[in-house]
């Protein structure tokens, strides 16, 4: 049976020296997943694009595991500061304009960081779960839950905004790591307008009679 990994540091830094040295070690763990993938970054690896010893690397992480694990949690920081920050930043917005600006922002950010987009992906089932990238999804889904209830006389009477988080949560996050990661011969825009829409269509109040049933989803 395969060893768990180890979730947290092996030596926590105290001093602003050892910090250093760990953002050092993530950072050239950062460059050399991105570079050579999972299987590609070794310790060995990681310590040389460091500018380190072997064993000044394995004083903080006792494996590669945890020092992946780590790199994913800062990546899953990253995220939740960035898309949090959207949510945030477009709550009096119009919610077809502030969806469509949170869909834009996504898929940039994944776009930004593919390559780290894909070892969670492709990896995490072989790390086990992520305390961080648990958080984020939980941050998220609150901050998209609030921009629901405010705008709840926008939607449909009979949205139940749970399961319309989930729902929406798992089709437009699906759709977004496959676009980046499988680069299908769409353009990012057709994308973008095509999740709008259907998350448009998914959640909006039915069209009163006599309207055109025609909604502009971009902002």
């Amino acid at each position: 049976m395969d060893r768990p990994p180890a979730r947290s540091l092996r030596r926590v830094p105290q001093q602003d020296r050892s910090r250093r040295m760990v953002e050092r070690i993530l950072d050239a763990a950062t460059r050399v997943l991105s570079e050579h993938g999972y299987d590609g970054a070794s310790t060995n690896r990681i310590a040389a694009a460091a500018g380190i010893s072997n064993g000044s690397l394995y004083q903080y992480f006792p494996h590669k595991d945890a020092i992946v694990a780590t790199v994913l949690d800062r990546f899953a920081d990253h995220l939740a500061d960035q898309l949090g920050a959207q949510i945030e930043a477009s709550l009096g917005a119009p919610w077809q304009e502030a969806g469509r600006a949170l869909l834009e922002a996504q898929i940039g950010l994944f776009e930004e960081h593919a390559d780290l987009l894909r070892i969670i992906v492709e990896q995490v089932p072989r790390l086990g779960p992520l305390d961080k990238l648990n958080a984020l999804q939980r941050r998220l889904t609150d901050l998209v839950r609030v921009y629901l209830l405010l705008n709840r006389r926008a939607f449909r009477d009979d949205l139940d905004v749970d399961a319309a988080l989930w729902i929406l949560a798992e089709t437009v996050g699906t759709v977004s790591i496959r676009y980046v990661l499988d680069r299908p011969p769409i353009p990012r825009e057709k994308i973008i307008d095509e999740l709008a829409a259907l998350v448009v269509g998914y959640i909006r109040a039915q069209e009163p009679p006599g309207s055109t049933g025609r909604m502009n989803v971009r902002s």
